[in-house]
């Protein structure tokens, strides 16, 4: 990988902790993740792996990118579908499918299961406590998963 490559890729995920910080704030302290900070995390994305493709003069990160956007949409539709979360976390899951693709496919898996992990084990206290809100912000846990991905696939590749 050039310089150049490197460059992008840590601008490209330097955005997504910027605007992850960002929307885990207010789905912390609101419930709820602001199109606007979506719809931004997600072009700051597309941006930066079009432009990783555009100087590898390969359109593979793009499209896995891509594919995994839709992948990680769709899933998450459902669950809205059974009434198991809201409509911000399918907008965003756009974002985090798209950093998680441009993983790999087993870094799709792997950030899913850490976030849904991770909001099961910050859920569990209150239901042992019989609270009656047990509304997980869910934004902060699948932005968790997707940073965690990453440190594991930096890992993965220091040790290739």
């Amino acid at each position: 990988m050039t310089l150049v490559t490197w460059f992008l890729f840590g601008a490209t995920w330097g955005w997504f902790l910027v605007t992850a910080l960002l929307l885990s704030r207010v789905d912390f302290k609101e419930h709820r993740l602001p199109n606007f900070l979506v719809l931004t995390a997600y072009l700051g994305g597309l941006l930066g792996f079009g432009l990783i493709s555009y100087v590898q003069g390969d359109s593979g990160v793009l499209l896995q990118a891509l594919v995994g956007s839709v992948l990680a949409v769709f899933a998450y539709l459902i669950i809205h579908v059974l009434g198991g979360m809201g409509m911000g976390d399918v907008k965003y899951a756009a974002v985090i499918g798209l950093y998680l693709g441009s993983l790999g496919w087993a870094y799709l898996y792997i950030g899913s299961l850490i976030s849904f992990g991770a909001a099961a084990m910050w859920v569990l206290p209150l239901m042992i406590g019989n609270r009656k809100t047990r509304s997980v912000p869910f934004g902060p846990f699948m932005a968790f998963g997707v940073l965690a991905s990453g440190f594991i696939a930096l890992g993965v590749s220091a040790t290739v």
